[in-house]
């Protein structure tokens, strides 16, 4: 029996921190290792997954949520790896209800039967309350911070933002560090060469992930509605 998959909410304390980057990034190492995974663009007012992954992102979540479309006929696959994505769709007036309401409830429940892994990319945390309505329906939540940007005071509000809410604080990912020259030179070494599919680039010598190995690839489907639940299990 296919256990429901696990909800991350990804995240950050101000605007520009990388989230959206840690989110695409998490989504395909995990695809990679063999999971399948469905990626949601939920920060519903400064959307960046479409335009990070090159993919339409003009009928998704909103759509879906206010009941024009069907999510299985909005997400789309990325790559030949096992990622869906579901990306922001239109522009709604109000966000924070929409993603508070019952129909993204509903939704989250849908996914978590149709994947093993869904990470949401959400609004920052101390701009608005959008991130905090998303987090509060996942599992657990990543928070982004940037070195040198986010102060302690930030980092400590945005923590607090999660823990009033009882959100399980996953970690937190400090981003953009910068490495000594010395360092850097270390881990030339280890860098991934990519190679580009249809403007699509993901790496290409990761090894696969133990048991999961076998699950890492799904044929294509022509109907979209069934792609949630056909990728392999």
């Amino acid at each position: 029996m296919h256990e429901p998959a696990r909800v991350i909410a990804v995240t950050s304390a101000l605007q520009g921190e990388g989230k959206t980057t840690l989110s695409c990034n998490l989504a395909i190492a995990l695809a990679e290792a063999g999971w399948r995974v469905l990626l949601v663009d939920a920060d519903l007012r400064r959307p960046k997954v479409g335009d990070y992954l090159g993919i339409d992102r003009g009928v998704g979540l909103t759509d879906v949520l206010v009941g024009d479309v069907q999510v299985g006929d909005v997400v789309q696959r990325w790559g030949d790896k096992s990622l869906l994505v579901l990306p922001s769709g239109s522009a709604p007036p109000n966000p924070s209800e929409l993603l508070g309401s019952k129909a993204m409830s509903d939704l989250l429940l849908a996914l978590r039967e149709s994947a093993d892994i869904v990470i949401i990319d959400t609004a920052p945390l101390l701009a608005v309350t959008d991130g905090v309505v998303v987090a509060v329906q996942a599992d657990g939540a990543l928070l982004v911070t940037q070195q040198g940007r986010t102060s302690r005071a930030q980092v400590a509000a945005a923590a607090r933002a999660l823990h009033s809410v009882s959100v399980r604080l996953l970690g937190c990912v400090l981003n953009m560090a910068r490495v000594p020259k010395a360092e850097a030179y270390q881990y030339e070494a280890y860098r991934v060469v990519a190679a580009a599919s249809g403007g699509q680039s993901v790496p290409t010598d990761r090894s696969r992930a133990g048991r999961h190995a076998e699950r890492a690839h799904a044929g294509e489907v022509s109907d979209h509605t069934q792609e949630l639940t056909r990728l392999s299990r």
